[in-house]
């Protein structure tokens, strides 16, 4: 069997596995060379591959099917299903031998089926085996070529020589051969060398994603979960917050924070799939103070996607050490709400920011700004500050579009102590449902002064960058949603396991507490994809920032509004002990009930930003899922 024959038949098995997953196959049923049994529940009761079953196409109903769409499932079937080493040979496909391997049409179902579920280096082993294909049917073709040309002049020599003379010129090979670069083994072991280098980079994202989801398990079970005992005891939402110091502090030192800024910027963060495992770990176990760590992270984002290498430099700089406490906040949101801060005719933000000589002058007040008041009162490490560029007493103009009037600015604790104490105050930290330890307090700027260099995004190109800022923490709040949902499933799970409820057996032998549970694990399953995928999707350089945008926006808004329904769902199961205080199900709910609410509303402003997707002219609903 070729190389190309075994890529291909590993194709068609695991598209005909999946494609028959549930069904089982009789083993015996298979007549050809190979019967690869996948077995679920023992012998007898599994699934087969490979041989006769690899050239089965398919079927119309099943979830293969619905990805790779009607007309790619046709082409399929009048193929012969493409099973590799099935043919008689390589060649361009005609559908006249329902025997010959329609390669490219394997090729594009495989292409189809990573847009669901992205495989890293599959893509490109994809297009290496698309090359590899033409090169082989060049050199088939020229050595077919080569047989008729040799054929052609035996038999001339057969032939009697009366005969000779009238016989055409001999076909001059050098100029009427194909074009064509064979093959050779060198080349082939070059291609299995690549092959083999993108297997040990998938294998080694593999083990890296493994060993981040253990570190980060062990510090959320043995660190984080001590942190409710920190603050339960406390009466308001600023001394729970001040009580997790020693959670935060140790978070810094083990490379949370740092793990937080790209490498190019001197951190260690990895992808945003990574990002998604250390929030769903977290949340899994403590919301709350999980929340003061990763608003960190949402904090420095505006610094790293529009910073200057100069100001990367110097403000990254306390968040890269691994000591201390330095915090960051992102402070966007306002008073009197900012659902609609860049519709023309509103008001506009209400912080407002001009340039006075060398200085920017500040005036406005901040509200559920996480983390922007710091662990004293006296202003987070690092604040991104978004403004409207005007004099505080002049309101926005009416015909104006909103968004060219937007900056941001940098604003850092020495920033605070440089100017007058009156400045920059805290006004209050208001008292929350849940997250009882996380602070989003309700601060004033009052003249306050910022050096010309803290600039980070000008008039005009603020809109854009805090727009992208909560494109992705969309997908991350997804995450969040992801782990509370999974804390509430285990927990639900597991009385079910150890409680008979003064019945007979355990409740989860009983019909309807299984389904429930099912209707919850199939939730969570479904939400990690859609999350995995829409950060996945932000990464890609080959899809449009609102392909992009549009999928983070799925994410944050079905992942974040399934979360309180999971809990509920996990509380039904478990009866009226599920409300009692020492059970994890009311606080779960405190904590998921806030999720459809911040980082953008759902209602207000993320399904508002979706919308407005859905209205453009150009709009092309699945650029984020297939190439278009």
């Amino acid at each position: 069997m070729t190389l190309l024959d075994a890529h291909l038949e590993q194709i068609s098995l695991c598209a005909a596995s999946i494609a028959e997953l549930p069904l089982a196959q009789d083993p015996s049923a298979a007549t050809n060379r190979r019967n690869t049994i996948f077995s679920a529940n023992g012998p007898g009761n599994g699934i087969s591959g490979g041989g006769a079953n690899a050239v089965r196409a398919p079927r119309r109903n099943t979830a293969v099917a619905a990805v790779l769409g009607t007309e790619l499932v046709d082409k399929i079937r009048r193929g012969g299903g493409g099973g590799a080493g099935t043919g008689l040979g390589y060649r361009t496909f005609d559908g006249s031998n329902r025997n010959d391997v329609d390669v490219e049409t394997l090729l594009e179902g495989a292409e189809k089926l990573l847009g669901v579920y992205p495989i890293p280096g599959v893509r490109e082993r994809i297009a290496a085996m698309r090359q590899r294909h033409a090169r082989l049917e060049a050199s088939i073709e020229h050595y077919e070529y080569k047989i008729a040309e040799q054929t052609t002049q035996l038999s001339k020599v057969n032939r009697s020589r009366d005969y000779i003379e009238d016989e055409p010129e001999a076909i001059d090979a050098e100029t009427q051969a194909p074009a064509f670069q064979p093959m050779t083994s060198e080349d082939l072991q070059r291609e299995d060398d690549e092959v083999r280098q993108l297997e040990k980079k998938k294998k080694g994202l593999e083990d890296r994603q493994n060993t981040l989801r253990k570190n980060i398990k062990a510090f959320a079970e043995n660190v984080l979960s001590t942190a409710p005992n920190l603050y339960n005891h406390l009466p308001n939402q600023r001394s729970r917050f001040e009580a997790t110091l020693p959670i935060y502090q140790n978070a810094v030192n083990i490379g949370l924070i740092k793990g937080q800024v790209p490498l190019p910027l001197g951190g260690t963060a990895g992808s945003l799939i990574e990002a998604a495992i250390v929030a769903e770990e977290l949340h899994a176990v403590e919301p709350s103070t999980s929340l003061t760590i990763l608003g960190t992270g949402l904090g420095l984002t505006p610094l790293i996607l529009a910073g200057s290498k100069e100001q990367h430099e110097k403000f990254l700089r306390p968040f890269l050490v691994q000591e201390g406490e330095p915090i960051a906040a992102f402070v966007h949101s306002e008073p009197g709400g900012t659902a609609n801060w860049l519709e023309k005719g509103a008001p506009g933000l209400q912080t407002t920011a001009y340039l006075d000589g060398d200085e920017w002058v500040v005036d406005g007040e901040k509200l559920w700004t996480t983390n922007s008041s710091g662990w004293d009162q006296k202003g987070a490490t690092l604040q991104c500050v978004a403004c409207r560029n005007s004099r505080p007493d002049i309101p926005q103009d009416p015909a104006s579009d909103p968004s060219s009037n937007i900056l941001i600015l940098i604003i850092t604790r020495e920033d605070i102590a440089a100017n007058d104490p009156s400045a920059y105050t805290v006004l209050s930290d208001p008292d929350l449902v849940g997250h009882k330890s996380t602070t989003g307090p309700h601060s004033r700027f009052t003249s306050f002064r910022v050096p010309s260099f803290n600039l980070l995004s000008p008039p005009g190109s603020g809109a854009v960058v805090i727009e992208q800022t909560f494109g992705t923490s969309g997908a991350l709040v997804a995450a969040f949603s992801v782990g509370i949902m999974r804390a509430a499933f285990e927990a639900a799970l597991r009385f079910c396991k150890e409680d008979s409820r003064g019945g007979t057996k355990k409740i989860i032998e009983h019909q309807s507490v299984a389904d429930k549970l099912m209707d919850i694990k199939m939730r969570i399953e479904a939400a990690r994809a859609l999350t995995w995928k829409a950060l996945s999707t932000a990464e890609r350089g080959d899809v449009s920032w609102e392909a992009k945008l549009e999928i983070c926006l799925e994410a944050k808004i079905w992942c974040s509004e399934q979360a309180p329904k999971a809990v509920l769902d996990a509380m039904a199961v478990v009866g009226m002990k599920a409300y009692a205080k020492d059970m994890p199900f009311s606080r779960l709910l405190e904590d998921a009930v806030v999720l459809p609410l911040f980082d953008g509303g759902n209602v207000g402003v993320r399904r508002r930003q979706l919308e407005k997707i859905f209205h453009q002219a150009d709009y092309q609903p699945w650029a984020a899922t297939y190439e278009t």
